[in-house]
């Protein structure tokens, strides 16, 4: 493969980004607090703001990640979430 080549490009790219990005999966410590946050969020197929510090406000929050946002996958385990939120409360 010519290192010009679009896919070695675009390889290359990936791995120079996973490289220099900051450690957005890294773990918390069981008990410690998260950092506060304000993302782009989806409920109900209806789009809106999500901040960590204005749920928190209203009491305990669980926190999950998932890593493809609207894939099939990631929006099955989404729902699924969403409905056993009463396991949760």
């Amino acid at each position: 493969m010519k290192l010009n080549s679009p896919v070695a490009l675009s390889v290359l790219a990936t791995a120079l980004s996973v490289c220099v990005a900051p450690p957005a999966w890294a773990a918390l410590d069981i008990g410690e607090k998260a950092p506060d946050f304000t993302v782009p969020a989806a409920l109900a197929g209806k789009q809106y703001s999500y901040s960590l510090a204005e749920s928190l406000a209203k009491g305990p929050v669980v926190l999950y990640f998932f890593p493809a946002a609207f894939s099939v996958g990631c929006s099955a385990e989404a729902h699924e979430f969403a409905e056993a939120i009463d396991k949760y409360e």
